[in-house]
């Protein structure tokens, strides 16, 4: 990367943490602080639940697969958007239908203390391993792609601080606004880049062509990812989609029920769009290193595969771009981890910490420096065990894996407590204790030569738990019984969900839906005025493209001209 690049990838942190700052000036409660006064619009929260899907495994991992199989990596992400229509259909509704604050009020009222102890402890343990080692990974990127220019350690400290400060001063607004800004960045330079990879190969047709020669790479499955995989993936990410706390977080933000399925409705459509564009760049690289003819053994192909993305980025993008190119696979990654601390910094704050009886008549300023507090020691924890990562010998994929078999069917029985009467937090325990020592029985015992590690994951992260509690219910039916937690919650139906916000609120979603896109309009614009500059200087390989750039450059400026029309109409129909 050339001094540009890194100048960039500075703004543009510096930029983020103007918005936390700018949005925290409107926290005025803990409700705004953590589910923004329930002023999300559905689009909103749908891009923000759809960013932190988003992590370094995106552009490393399953960029790898698209890499050296083709589609089937496509195949496997349009999984998500399947799951997440289901959940829209079944489930987020039922989420926004409760007058809960934070997934753990409702684990709390359905299940007892005792299993949100149980659910934090779990839950907090898992995100913060899994948030460090994604840290790890993107802060390895960035290492590497600087040539060892950058000290490791205060790469995943930067990161891990601004991530930190942003959410702790911004709150949930913050998240979802930078989510936004992310959104913008990541989106504008994939599509930039699509073109300019195909320039790179040739065209279209000579990447179709040469493609086409590798056995496979136009099939939706493969002998790793088989149909009943794919099944089961769908199956876990429903699972994760419906039940994970941020998610939740997300559909509790919003004014009524129609908006929580509106977003996830949202989230599926985006998934079910988007995965072609994202991994078309990764599938490029492939006809031109090492080409469909070429013999290389799978070690070397997986190491090729797994840094396709930013070595496309090098190859294809100009001075500067690939700076802007980093921050979006820095900022993707960033996205999931603030998601994860804010939403622990809510039910720390108003469960644990607010349930303790001297603190639940704190005041709403006590209790937003508290979730402020908590939040940076999270964030700080997230960030010191990142550091730790690299004496652990490559321990990360075996962590990651584990966690996967752990934290995974957590989920499960969170949303089967939506719909049962007679689950019970004994059951739950049972359930995920016996899942546990399946899962690490299989994953240790089972050679990967007889059963493939990622089936084993997904049977036992899914499958197992859902037989068991499925043998829990019918017992439980049998002997009439049900759980007092239940009615309980059944009592606890927001009135205000099912019906449209007053003006109050209408006003309060609209605000942040336009400050949201002024982030979005300024992040694209900013794009766009360092590509007219690259053109200005005469930058060689800007140059070289530059039919590209100009026609990308004036489709920006008509999408801000289409957005500043619509806001002078919107100002003069309503003053």
């Amino acid at each position: 990367m050339t001094t540009l690049d890194y100048i960039v990838i500075v703004i543009y942190f510096i930029g983020l943490l103007a918005v936390s700052f700018i949005v925290g000036r409107r926290i005025k409660s803990s409700e705004d602080m953590f589910i923004a006064g329930r002023n999300s619009s559905w689009w909103l929260s749908g891009i923000s639940s759809y960013m932190t899907l988003f992590s370094a495994g995106t552009f490393v991992i399953w960029a790898g697969v698209a890499y050296k199989s083709g589609i089937v990596a496509v195949v496997i992400s349009m999984s998500l958007g399947l799951a997440s229509l289901f959940v829209a259909k079944w489930i987020s509704g039922y989420w926004r239908r409760l007058s809960i604050k934070s997934p753990g009020e409702y684990l709390e009222v359905r299940f007892g203390r005792g299993c949100l102890q149980f659910y934090t402890i779990a839950g907090m343990l898992g995100k913060v391993v899994t948030s460090a080692v994604a840290l790890y990974a993107i802060s390895i990127m960035l290492y590497t792609l600087s040539n060892g220019k950058l000290n490791l350690f205060l790469i995943i400290l930067a990161l891990g601080l601004i991530t930190a400060i942003y959410t702790m001063a911004g709150g949930f607004l913050a998240v979802l606004m930078t989510d936004v800004v992310q959104f913008g960045v990541l989106f504008v330079m994939i599509v930039l880049m699509i073109p300019l990879s195909f320039h790179e190969v040739g065209g279209v047709s000579t990447f179709v062509e040469k493609a086409s020669a590798i056995p496979g790479y136009f099939s939706g499955t493969s002998e790793t990812f088989t149909l009943f995989w794919l099944v089961l993936w769908v199956l876990l990410n429903a699972a994760m989609i419906g039940g994970d706390w941020p998610y939740v977080q997300r559909y509790v933000s919003v004014p009524t029920v129609k908006d929580a399925k509106k977003s996830t409705y949202l989230i599926g459509i985006l998934f079910l769009l988007t995965p072609i564009i994202f991994y078309l760049p990764a599938m490029v690289y492939r006809v031109l290193v090492p080409g469909p003819g070429m013999d290389v053994d799978a070690v070397a192909m997986n190491a090729i595969g797994e840094g396709a993305y930013m070595n496309m980025s090098s190859k294809v993008l100009m001075t500067g771009m690939v700076g802007m190119m980093m921050a979006a696979m820095l900022s993707a990654t960033l996205s999931l981890i603030s998601g994860a601390i804010n939403v622990f910094a809510n039910v720390f704050t108003l469960e644990i910490w607010g349930g303790m009886k001297k603190n639940r008549n704190a005041s709403e300023a006590k209790r937003i420096r508290v979730g402020r507090i908590f939040t940076l020691i999270l964030g700080l924890a997230i960030t010191g065990f990142a550091m730790l990562i690299p004496f652990a010998g490559g321990a990360e994929k075996v962590i990651v894996t584990i966690l996967t078999v752990v934290i995974c069917p957590l989920y499960i029985p969170s949303i089967w407590g939506l719909f049962s009467r007679r689950l019970t937090a004994k059951h739950l325990i049972t359930a995920m204790a016996v899942t546990w020592i399946i899962g690490f029985g299989a994953k240790f015992l089972v050679p990967a030569e007889i059963l493939n590690p990622s089936l084993v994951e997904s049977l036992c992260g899914f499958i197992v738990p859902v037989v068991l509690l499925a043998c829990m219910e019918i017992s439980s039916a049998k002997k009439g019984s049900s759980c007092e937690g239940y009615e309980k919650l059944s009592a606890m139906v927001d009135p205000n969900s099912e019906i449209e916000p007053g003006p109050e609120m209408q006003k309060a979603v609209k605000s942040f839906s336009f400050m949201a896109c002024n982030f979005f309009a300024i992040t694209v614009v900013a794009i766009a005025l360092l590509l007219l500059a690259l053109l200005a200087v005469h930058d060689p390989k800007t140059m070289a493209v530059k039919g590209i750039v100009v026609k990308f450059v004036i489709g920006i400026f008509i999408l801000i001209a289409a957005y500043v029309s619509y806001r002078i109409i919107d100002h003069r129909k309503n003053r």
